[in-house]
């Protein structure tokens, strides 16, 4: 039974444009390959790319309103799997400018409420963001999926050095589908 559940889930993965409602683009489906249970590593990195935290996360997501809408649940957990950390992710696909736009919602944390938006390409689907820091300054930031397959795909978040010209990458998550 639970083999049947998981070919069923992955094929859910493959809803077409066409499906989620009457003249969205291909690029509607964007977020199908994230619709599941992930198993998750975290780590948060320094500018040279030396782990500075590593940590166990999980990551869920499903449609929302007849797959107009992608919400996705994070979890950091620690060594127990008790959670440390959580949010929430909103996306939603625009048909009158043709790209994703998306808030994060962090549970027991002040929201900033920024919005960022999205894109597909080859190399995967790109977010820009500008992140408002406890002192109320504005940081750009820069999300990405990348590597997506069947069963994974590496979610990364870039800063941009003090200089301003060069980016590092300062989170990665690596997911794996499985889990409850």
């Amino acid at each position: 039974m639970r083999f049947f559940f998981i070919c069923l889930l992955s094929l859910s993965c493959y809803v077409s444009a066409a499906e989620l409602y009457p003249g969205a683009p291909a690029a509607a489906s964007d977020y199908a390959f994230l619709i599941g249970n992930w198993q998750c590593r975290y780590e948060q990195l320094d500018p040279q790319g030396k782990t500075l935290f590593s940590a166990p996360c999980r990551w869920q997501a499903q449609y929302a309103f007849d797959h107009k809408m992608v919400v996705d649940d994070f979890s950091l957990l620690d060594a127990q799997g008790k959670v440390t950390y959580a949010g929430r992710t909103l996306r939603t696909f625009s048909l009158q400018d043709k790209r994703w736009h998306q808030v994060f919602l962090p549970v027991q944390m002040s929201a900033t409420l920024n919005p960022f938006t999205g894109h597909r390409d080859k190399e995967g689907v790109h977010l820009k963001v500008e992140q408002r820091l406890p002192n109320g300054e504005l940081q750009p930031a820069r999300f990405r999926f990348n590597q997506i397959s069947d069963n994974g795909f590496v979610w990364e978040s870039s800063k941009q050095l003090e200089d301003g010209d060069k980016w590092y990458v300062d989170m990665r998550i690596t997911a794996e589908r499985g889990g409850e």
